[in-house]
């Protein structure tokens, strides 16, 4: 049988788990501008990274192995080519980078179920792709999401989350200070994020 006491106790309860959820929230979200940071860091500015060459499929199951612990509600698919596809980067880096459009994808697609992780060859570079069946990129912000010009309102997930601002100009200043290029377009149902990375002379020969 309820009473007062009853219902205040699962009141108060449930308002503590409420509390510890958006504090949790917050406290990873500070965890990843730190990295961010910290990447921003790790490049040293204008020089020049030391680059390794690293298997790209490695890569793309460490962000996803990350994405998985971070949105278990949110399926995710991987895929690479069967060829081993040798790239030359810092691989803490561009898992940061993976990391960051993953996050994008589901706290700025607002309807976001499943997202697609793939990388594949397309020349003399590596191509990394990060796609979602959310509901796109407004048409008035995608010109815009890597000039700058951005305001915050404009990039505010739909449930008033953190906007997009700094990871996306982490991302190109990684992507970039490898030798290679962002872009975004909006796909049939969602978005997709991807960049290239050169490839290295051996393997693109």
């Amino acid at each position: 049988m309820l009473n007062a006491e009853n219902v205040t106790v699962r009141y108060g309860a449930h308002t503590v788990v409420d509390r510890l959820s958006f504090s949790l929230e917050e406290g990873q979200w500070l965890i990843r501008v730190v990295e961010n940071l910290l990447s921003i860091t790790r490049m040293g500015g204008e020089t020049e990274l030391v680059k390794e060459e690293d298997v790209a499929e490695d890569v793309l199951a460490s962000a996803a192995r990350a994405f998985r612990k971070r949105f278990p509600g949110i399926a995710i698919t991987v895929r690479a080519p069967e060829e081993l596809l040798m790239v030359p980067m810092d691989p803490i880096l561009i898992i940061q980078v993976l990391n960051n459009l993953l996050e994008n994808a589901v706290i700025h697609g607002g309807t976001t179920t499943a997202v697609r992780l793939s990388v594949t060859r397309e020349g003399e570079s590596a191509r990394f792709s990060v796609a979602d069946n959310g509901q796109g990129i407004p048409a008035d912000v995608l010109p815009r999401l890597f000039d700058g010009t951005l305001k915050h309102s404009e990039t505010t997930a739909v449930d008033g989350k953190r906007n997009m601002g700094l990871g996306l100009s982490v991302c190109r200043a990684i992507v970039k200070a490898h030798g290679g290029h962002l872009n975004a377009r909006n796909l049939r149902q969602g978005a997709e994020f991807c960049f290239t990375l050169p490839l290295t002379k051996e393997e693109s020969a």
